[in-house]
């Protein structure tokens, strides 16, 4: 909830704080104000105008003093399309606030004592690291304060990111350093095609238009690429004006998708595909598995630091084997998804079984497990607090460890529920919000002692990061 308060101006403030949602902290007569594009070290004027929940919005009206954390972007977008906020943080002091986003939640939320904290995994490259984007097609493109002020014809549609905040505009890119850059090239040549094909952008206001999204999935081990086409409607004569001349300018493209979504909004993960050209997958490899990337299946969206989470997930496996054991007898993977995880630690396992809540993905889970020669796996896909019962451990066996991987949101608590009362020796929670994870470590730290948290970071120049708990039952 937000409120208008009267604004007033604050001078020579230092920032002393990084929050979660990757906005800086100000601390200023008792209270906290959050502000845009501020990193620690900065000392700033601020222009405070919004009262949020307890916290006050302001924004940077003159930086006196830069912080020694601080970088030039290295984006042209930077600060307009909501992406990468942290991108004039160095990249070492970003890894640092991420560590100590991690330790906070576990001491000021779970309200518990970490027995090892490990120094957190950092990415080789903060840049070029994702395996896919959209991009969205826009009639309204975003103008800038500089366009604006120029009093110029902006009228070209745009090809790119929807303003944060702003449902119905969109900055139109032109090098984004996110995926790689023959992405770039290919989304610059098919908006400038498709102008002067005069194929028109989507409107989302009218819902008129024919171009809605462009999606890439790229592959890090083949170098396989995917391109994906999303259009309002379902004229393939239309695609092929696009994708025929494009496929014979990018031929290291190895598949040519085309959907037809006729909702009134962009979810499209339940649609069917239509393949115009190549395979309707592309092949990712991780730990010595393969796995097959269709265009709505998930899968980790930055595969380097990907295999370097799942690795940590398999060392902590492997370090709570029992005494002269080289399997756990039952390890239960919880928020399955289409199997990644479970597949990359089945060999630690006599018998791994995923539980997931979306069909779809146990669909893609069996594929991947047979796609890699393994038998020694049971998925199950429905509502998890009424999977993981009694009923379930007596026919798989009991769970001696536990994998979970949630989504942000964390763990439903009847889900946390039937967890204890399935007590296995230990659980490993890897999480995508530390916060969530801590407020569901506070429910289980009656039954189960931290023993050790990994923090990794899988996007570089923004708050977010990954981390892997374990989780000791206290009466074994």
């Amino acid at each position: 909830m937000s409120r208008r308060i009267k604004p007033y101006d604050i001078e020579g403030v230092e920032v002393v704080d990084a929050a979660s949602d990757g906005r800086a902290v100000i601390r200023h007569n008792e209270r906290v104000i959050f502000v845009e594009q501020a990193i620690p070290g900065d000392i700033l004027d601020v222009f405070v105008y919004r009262k949020r929940k307890k916290a006050l919005i302001g924004r940077i009206t003159r930086l006196i003093t830069p912080s020694p954390h601080r970088i030039e972007p290295g984006c042209e977008h930077f600060g307009i399309c909501g992406g990468c906020k942290w991108q004039m943080m160095s990249y070492e002091a970003q890894l640092q606030f991420k560590q100590k986003q991690v330790t906070d939640a576990m001491e000021r939320i779970a309200k518990v004592e970490v027995e090892k904290s490990s120094p957190i995994l950092g990415a080789e490259s903060p840049y070029f690291y994702r395996n896919k984007l959209e991009f969205s097609f826009s009639a309204r493109p975003w103008l800038t304060t500089e366009q604006i002020a120029s009093e110029g014809v902006f009228d070209k549609p745009a090809l790119g990111f929807h303003v944060p905040g702003v449902f119905d505009k969109v900055v139109d890119i032109n090098s984004c350093l996110l995926q790689k850059p023959l992405v770039n090239d290919i989304r610059n040549a098919l908006r400038d095609l498709a102008i002067s094909e005069e194929i028109p952008f989507y409107d989302i206001k009218s819902h008129e238009g024919f171009l809605r999204e462009l999606m890439f999935r790229t592959s890090e081990s083949t170098g396989e690429m995917m391109v994906m086409l999303i259009v309002a409607k379902a004229d393939l004569q239309m695609v092929e004006r696009l994708f025929k001349p494009l496929s014979v300018q990018f031929p290291e493209v190895t598949s040519w998708i085309w959907m037809h979504n006729p909702k009134l909004n962009n979810s499209y993960s339940d649609l069917p595909y239509q393949v115009w050209k190549g395979p309707a997958f592309i092949v990712e490899n991780l730990g010595g598995f393969d796995f097959r990337i269709s265009p709505t299946s998930f899968f980790q969206t930055n595969p380097k630091q990907a295999d370097k989470l799942y690795g940590v997930v398999k060392r902590m496996l492997k370090e709570v084997l029992p005494e002269g054991k080289e399997k756990h007898r039952r390890v239960y993977d919880l928020y399955a998804g289409t199997g990644s995880i479970g597949i990359f630690v089945s060999d630690l396992a006599e018998k791994i079984v995923g539980i997931e809540y979306v069909e779809s993905s146990i669909a893609d889970a069996w594929k991947n497990v047979k796609l890699n020669g393994l038998e020694n796996f049971s998925f199950y896909a429905g509502d998890m607090k009424k999977i993981l019962s009694e009923e379930l451990m007596q026919k798989e066996g009991k769970a001696d460890v536990v994998i979970c991987d949630p989504p942000r949101a964390g763990m439903d608590p009847p889900v946390v529920e039937q967890l204890l009362k399935a007590a296995p020796r230990h659980i490993i929670y890897v999480s995508c919000k530390p916060a969530t994870q801590a407020r569901d470590i506070d429910l289980m730290k009656e039954d189960y002692r931290l023993a050790e948290i990994q923090p990794v970071d899988m996007f570089p120049h923004t708050a977010h990061v990954e981390n892997v708990a374990l989780l000791v039952r206290k009466k074994d």
